[in-house]
C-alpha cells in the first residue's frame, strides 16, 4: 500500500494507516478496516446500518464546542474519506488475547451472551460506546439502546442481562449472576467498585476520564482521487459555497453521517464529495428570542438530548420538545442517530417524497421553520411542507428553527405505527397540535395542526 500516493490517513486503535488515492471515493470505513487495515473483528453483513455487526467507536471533536466525544457508528455507512479527523476504535482496540479483555467483553462471555459469536463484536462495541458517552446508564437506557443490533442465537436476554450489570440501578442478583471476581471482573484499586476501565487507573487518574484523543483538524482539506473524484473538508460555510460554484448541478453530494446510504443507494457518478462534519455554523445550537435554532448538521442524538434538557428547564415554553425527543428515539437506532443529521433526514424527504420521514412529520406538526441558503448567500425560510418541493440545487440547509409553544394552552402528541418497536420505518405516522382550554374540558379553541404520513407518497394534511 505504501507504493501508492497517500491521499490522507486514518487513526485506528492508536495506529495511523495511510489511505491511498486509488481507492474509490465511496469506499466505506468498514471495507477499509477489514481489507486495508486487516482488522477482521469488525463484521460486514447488511451494509445498511441495520444489523449492528459493523459498529465501531469514534473519537471526534465537536466543531462548535470543542468537546471531545466518543460514540458508536455503523462503519458500513461511513465513507473512509469522511473520517480523516477522527480516531477509530475497533473491537481489537477494546480488548484482545494479548493485552487482555475489556470487562464488557468478559461479562458478555460470562453471561452466556455469545453463541455463534458473529453479532457479539457489534454488541460489545455498542455497549463500550454507550459507557464512554454516558457512564451512568440505567437498565432501561441500556435495553433501549440495542435496537440496531441483531442476533439470531441467544434471544437477546443473556446479552442484555450481561450488559445491564453495568447499569447504576442493576440489582445485586444481576451483579452476582455476572460476576466472577477471580477470573473476570476488575475491581477499581481506588474506588473498590466494578471498573469498566479494566483496572487502568490510579490515585491520580480515577475519574473515569481518559486522556484526550489526538483528533481534530489534521487531515487535508482537499483530497483528489485517481478516479477523478474529490473530497472536500470545509471548516466554514463560505467554503461550501465556493466549492458549489465550481460544481455542476448534479455531480456533488453533501456528506454528514451518510446514513441515507442504508435506505437509498447513490447510482449516479459523484465527482465532488463535500464533508459537512467540520463546519462550525452547521452544528451550533442557540436558545434566544423565544426560539431554538439548531444548525442543520446537528445529529439526531444531539437534538434529542437538547430537546429533553430544554423541556425540563423550560417546561411551559418548550415542554412539547419531550414529545418530539421521544419520537426521535423511534428513528433508526443509536449508532445511526449518532451520525445521522437533521438536514440529512429532511434531504431524503426532499429527494424521495415516499420516504416516511418522522422528522419531517414532527417538525411540520409544531410549525418549525427550515432555513436554506444559496450561493449568493440569500436565505429562504420554509415550512417543512414547502421544503419538500423546494429545489435544493446549489443550496445548503443551514438552520432548523423551533418555535415557542405554551404548554398551558397547547397539547402536542405524535404517533408512529411500525412493524417493530425499534429500528423500523413507519407504516403510518401522525402528529397533532391542539390549542385547548384545559379548564373547559379541553375545548378546542382554534384550527389544529394535524399531520399524517405514510398515506401516499404525496399526501400531507
Amino acid at each position: 500500500m505504501e507504493e501508492f500516493k497517500k491521499a490522507t490517513s486514518i487513526l485506528i486503535n492508536g495506529k495511523r494507516y495511510p489511505v491511498p488515492d486509488n481507492l474509490p471515493a465511496n469506499t466505506s470505513l468498514n471495507e477499509f478496516i477489514r481489507t486495508h487495515a486487516h482488522l477482521k473483528g469488525t463484521k460486514n453483513t447488511c451494509q445498511e446500518g441495520g444489523c449492528g455487526a459493523c459498529i465501531v467507536a469514534v473519537k471526534s471533536v465537536h466543531p462548535t464546542t470543542g468537546e471531545q466525544l466518543e460514540y458508536g457508528v455503523n462503519s458500513c455507512l461511513l465513507p473512509v474519506f469522511a473520517c480523516a479527523d477522527w480516531e477509530i476504535i475497533t473491537v481489537e482496540g477494546v480488548g484482545n488475547r494479548t493485552t487482555g479483555y475489556h470487562d464488557v467483553q468478559a461479562r458478555l462471555a460470562k453471561g452466556n451472551g455469545t453463541q455463534c459469536g458473529y453479532c457479539s463484536v457489534g454488541m460489545v462495541m455498542n455497549m463500550y460506546s454507550l459507557l464512554k458517552s454516558k457512564p451512568e446508564l440505567t437498565m432501561e437506557e441500556i435495553e433501549n439502546s440495542f435496537g440496531g443490533n441483531l442476533c439470531r442465537c441467544t434471544g437477546y436476554r443473556p446479552i442484555l442481562d450481561s450488559f445491564k450489570s453495568f447499569a447504576k440501578d442493576a440489582p445485586k442478583s444481576l451483579l452476582d449472576k455476572c460476576a466472577d471476581i477471580e477470573d473476570l471482573i476488575t475491581i477499581c484499586p481506588v474506588k473498590k467498585k466494578l471498573c469498566v476501565r479494566n483496572g487502568a487507573c490510579n490515585t491520580e487518574n480515577c475519574d473515569g476520564k481518559e486522556e484526550a484523543a489526538d483528533v481534530g483538524r489534521k487531515g487535508p482539506r482537499f483530497i483528489p482521487l485517481q478516479d477523478g473524484s474529490c473530497w472536500y473538508h470545509p471548516g466554514e460555510k463560505k467554503e461550501i459555497f465556493a466549492i458549489l460554484q465550481n460544481c455542476s448541478d448534479t455531480n456533488y453530494m453533501f456528506v454528514g453521517g451518510n446514513t441515507a446510504h442504508g435506505v437509498y443507494r447513490v447510482t449516479s457518478k459523484i465527482k465532488h464529495y463535500i464533508n459537512l462534519n467540520g463546519v462550525t455554523e452547521l452544528h451550533s445550537i442557540e436558545n434566544s428570542g423565544g426560539t431554538i435554532t439548531l444548525g442543520a448538521s446537528t445529529s439526531l442524538t444531539t437534538a434529542m438530548e437538547h430537546f429533553y434538557k430544554t423541556s425540563e428547564l423550560q417546561p411551559q415554553k418548550f415542554g412539547y420538545l419531550k414529545e418530539l425527543a421521544d419520537h426521535i428515539d423511534l428513528i433508526a437506532n443509536v449508532p445511526v442517530r449518532n451520525t445521522g443529521t437533521l438536514a440529512g433526514n429532511l434531504a431524503i424527504k426532499n429527494q424521495h417524497k415516499e420516504f416516511p420521514s418522522d422528522l419531517f412529520l414532527i417538525l411540520e406538526t409544531v410549525g418549525a421553520q427550515i432555513v436554506v441558503e444559496d450561493v449568493s448567500h440569500k436565505e429562504t425560510i420554509l415550512s417543512p411542507s414547502d421544503f419538500v418541493n423546494f429545489d435544493m440545487t446549489k443550496k445548503l440547509m443551514t438552520k432548523i428553527i423551533m418555535p415557542q409553544i405554551d404548554s398551558e394552552q397547547y397539547v402536542c402528541k405524535t404517533f408512529k405505527i411500525m412493524p417493530r418497536s425499534q429500528n423500523a420505518h413507519a407504516y403510518v405516522n401522525a402528529g397533532f397540535l391542539f390549542k385547548v382550554d384545559k379548564k373547559d374540558n379541553f375545548k378546542v379553541l382554534e384550527k389544529p395542526n394535524i399531520v399524517f404520513g405514510g398515506i401516499t407518497p404525496e399526501f400531507v394534511s
